[in-house]
């Protein structure tokens, strides 16, 4: 038995198109991770405000609720690749708009906030168009092994941007840290427009009207309790616990009381539990247990972040939150490869649609709403009580969805 085939990650970078989509991701990931942090700092210096904060997270996930099962639509009845180069060209305007702004003097929130809005519009459409092509490269039995992948580069995002993000504001301030941005998003359009999909048969593309795909998208993702039980535990997630993200600016600075070098380093400590978590994941053969390491790793970041927002020390909650990472490799690899595999071939791209609008919808109420409690309350009471409320959510939609009881993930 040769290496590879012991490791099936391996095999999957080995071949081209896979490697580009995956060092694209990587490179991008790292830029939006920074440009969070980055942002967080000069929201908070132009308006000193963890509400204005927390609207961060609004106006970038406020068009997914709207647009999401659109996207879907958009993912299986078109190219992806041509979507792909679109969205990341989209991307690197946002970052260039930002980057003069602030070098002229003119920036201000709300100009930010559009910005981001934009960029939310154009991650609307990235992510069911990139996940199905991680399908359509790496195929059914190697998806979850391609989805750990997926999530290791994202990490890899989540622990060099903000340490970069913090770094990069303390020695050459905000003008140096969004040219450095808009360099990654360069770099990630660049390999996106070498990258080659498999073509696809007219009978593999969609050719419903929109309002019957639409429809037709919703009532499978209602009706396919796997696929339903993944939903209703992703809102709670990005309602109640994935929030804090946005608001680590604020802990670092109103709880903790540490520089934006610590805060950069705070913010990267879930990418290096998750990155731990997820290197073990993609070395795993024959992945069976999907929905229990879904549930389990959701559970554990959201009892990881509630003890966060009550920590005063800086190192337990660097701690806290790199165990909360390492939860949510299983979280994060799950939840697509469980939606996808448990959906026709016909219906992949609309059910991922259907996760981006209940991620979408989850940010959208949580960062208004813990924004909200943290500027009348205080930080600490905000994350603690909504990440409390998760944990009690989470293990109700355990005990009602199959998610943990079944065994791998059912074929449609």
């Amino acid at each position: 038995m040769t290496k590879h085939r012991r490791l099936p990650a391996l095999s999957l970078l080995g071949e081209r198109d896979f490697l580009i989509l995956w060092i694209s991701k990587s490179i991008h990931e790292m830029s939006r991770r920074m440009e969070l942090l980055v942002l967080g700092y000069l929201i908070l210096k132009l308006t000193g405000s963890a509400f204005h904060v927390g609207l961060i997270s609004v106006f970038l996930n406020g068009p997914r609720p709207v647009l999401s099962l659109f996207a879907g639509h958009i993912a299986d009845r078109f190219n992806r690749r041509l979507i792909l180069v679109v969205v990341h060209s989209a991307y690197l305007l946002s970052a260039i708009l930002i980057l003069v702004t602030i070098v002229t003097g003119t920036i201000g929130h709300w100009f930010i906030f559009g910005t981001i809005l934009f960029q939310g519009i154009a991650k609307v459409m990235d992510d069911p168009s990139r996940r199905t092509a991680i399908l359509d490269l790496s195929g059914e039995v190697r998806l979850a092994n391609a989805m750990s992948l997926e999530t290791i580069n994202n990490n890899a995002g989540k622990i060099i941007g903000p340490v970069l993000g913090g770094v990069l504001i303390a020695l050459t301030g905000f003008i140096g840290a969004y040219a450095f941005i808009a360099l990654l998003d360069i770099l990630a359009l660049v390999l996106m427009i070498k990258l080659r999909l498999p073509t696809r048969s007219k009978d593999e593309r969609l050719n419903l009207p929109i309002r019957e795909s639409l429809v037709q998208g919703i009532r499978y993702s209602v009706k396919n309790r796997m696929v339903l039980g993944v939903l209703l535990i992703s809102l709670v997630m990005n309602g109640l616990v994935f929030p804090i993200q946005y608001f680590i600016p604020v802990i670092a600075s109103d709880v903790l009381s540490v520089s934006t070098v610590l805060g950069g380093i705070l913010g990267s400590a879930d990418g290096i539990g998750n990155l731990i978590g997820a290197s073990m994941i993609a070395m795993k053969r024959n992945l069976s247990r999907h929905g229990l390491l879904f549930v389990g790793g959701a559970l554990i970041i959201a009892i990881a972040v509630t003890l966060v927002a009550w920590s005063p020390w800086f190192l337990i909650s660097f701690i806290l939150l790199l165990i909360g990472g390492w939860g949510q490799a299983g979280f994060s690899t799950m939840q697509a490869t469980i939606v996808l595999l448990a959906s026709h071939q016909e219906l992949r791209g609309r059910t991922q649609g259907a996760q981006g609008l209940v991620n979408g919808l989850g940010h959208l109420i949580g960062g208004y709403e813990i924004g909200a409690i943290a500027s009348a309350f205080g930080i600490t009471l905000a994350i603690g009580l909504n990440a409390g409320a998760g944990i009690i959510s989470l293990i109700a939609l355990a005990i009602v969805t199959p998610l943990v009881k079944q065994r791998g993930t059912p074929q449609p």
